[in-house]
């Protein structure tokens, strides 16, 4: 018996789909793009929108009225990738051979899209992150005190308790296998029905879930190097440092500098970690580097964006992950010339990183097209469409979602380097 397709039940079940299999994004607040939806008669507002991130005060002392700035920070968020699942078919296979549509095309495509959802979301993000555990290229973490270390640095930082980790598979195995009872304690194993959750409460993390599609990161290499601070006082998004021999960093390489600890962004009380930086743009060369670092090195005990207790001294120590140490050290392979792979891990607070969608045009001329609503089904607009071609018989079809991702508040999370 053929099967009819209405458009709505489609793109309905395809996000149903998406749904249960979406892991990363659940690091993530995601927005149905209320922003692209909500505008002005006739106004387009293009694919940026700016996200306001919170306010910073601090609490200062005595009578006197003293009046702090109102500082309106904004991240940008952009739709950039529009993802697609395609496909057709004659009119005599409508006829005699298409049955079964739910199991054998939208849940396919449903998980299709889900992963590349993943994939394109931690792509987009997991390089702004900063603090980070475990040692690039030794494989998983074995040690239970790397993680609770990371969850305390987490807290010292302010970071609210809420919070999720999503992990690779051979970090969950070498997890589970140490610890059968922490990660399946039977008061709540009943509740574990989502599809790649396996743990909650664990290490002071809510929840935790594997996800295949945790990138490979490859940092960057120096050859024999003692890197250091080329002067002292150094302040802001650029870092100026000598001692190295050739060199090639990229974006989401981490370090961290001699004498220069994190403090805490509500209370400005030092933490006594050190504040580690990741490289925000490619450079490469020798001797010398000006390296782009986020965040912005600000020790002013007065400013309300402050993130360091000092400035760095001059000649202050450089070490990098994936590094053998800071003194005549390598980073990368043996001979310093390449880097290492390290598979990364997250934990993270939602408020860390942004999933947007928004919804695509559906009243479409010959075509016979419907979307889901964005807003009831996981915050993200998926639009079917059909179109008979009467110059080839053929029926296609096509699924698309119109999406984009940023970090906002890259503090809010932590990289697992394995």
């Amino acid at each position: 018996m053929n099967t009819f397709i209405n458009p709505n039940w489609v793109s309905t079940d395809v996000a149903m789909f998406w749904s249960n299999n979406i892991k990363a994004l659940n690091l993530s607040e995601m927005t149905y793009g209320d922003e692209w939806k909500n505008k002005p008669d006739g106004a387009q507002i293009g694919y940026t929108v700016q996200q306001r991130i919170p306010q910073r005060f601090r609490v200062l002392r005595g009578q006197a009225l003293q009046q702090q700035a109102i500082l309106n920070q904004t991240v940008p968020i952009s739709l950039t990738d529009q993802l697609q699942v395609a496909m057709g078919w004659s009119s005599a296979d409508d006829a005699v051979e298409v049955e079964e549509v739910q199991e054998r095309y939208d849940k396919p495509a449903g998980e299709s899209l889900a992963n590349e959802c993943d994939r394109f979301f931690m792509d987009s993000v997991y390089k702004a992150v900063y603090f980070s555990i475990g040692t690039a290229g030794s494989g998983p973490i074995t040690d239970n005190d790397t993680w609770t270390t990371g969850v305390a640095k987490l807290r010292a930082f302010g970071v609210p308790s809420e919070l999720l980790a999503v992990i690779d598979p051979l970090q969950q195995g070498k997890l589970q296998s140490s610890n059968l009872g922490l990660f399946n304690p039977s008061a709540t194993i009943d509740t574990i029905f989502k599809e790649g959750f396996f743990g909650f409460g664990a290490f002071g993390v809510k929840e935790w879930a594997w996800d295949s599609n945790m990138p490979a990161f490859t940092t960057g290499y120096f050859s024999s190097s003692t890197p250091v601070t080329s002067s002292g006082s150094q302040s802001g998004s650029s870092l100026a440092i000598s001692g190295l021999g050739t060199y090639s960093f990229v974006v989401g390489d981490v370090f961290t500098i001699d004498g220069v600890f994190g403090v805490n962004p509500i209370s400005y009380v030092n933490t006594t970690i050190l504040q580690e930086f990741t490289v925000t743009a490619n450079v490469a060369g020798s001797s010398t580097a000006t390296l782009s670092i986020s965040p912005s090195i600000i020790a002013d005990t007065t400013s309300q964006l402050q993130t360091v207790n000092a400035l760095p001294a001059n000649s202050a120590a450089l070490t990098f992950k994936g590094a053998t140490g800071s003194v005549s050290a390598t980073m990368g392979n043996a001979a310093g010339t390449a880097g290492l792979v390290s598979k990364q891990s997250i934990i993270a607070n939602k408020a860390a990183f942004a999933f947007v969608s928004a919804d695509l045009p559906s009243k479409l001329a010959g075509a016979v097209s419907g979307r889901t609503p964005g807003a009831k089904t996981d915050r993200v607009s998926i639009r079917y469409v059909d179109q008979y071609n009467i110059q080839t018989d053929q029926m296609p079809r096509r699924m698309d979602c119109l999406v984009g991702a940023a970090p906002i508040l890259p503090y809010f999370a932590l990289r697992a380097w394995q």
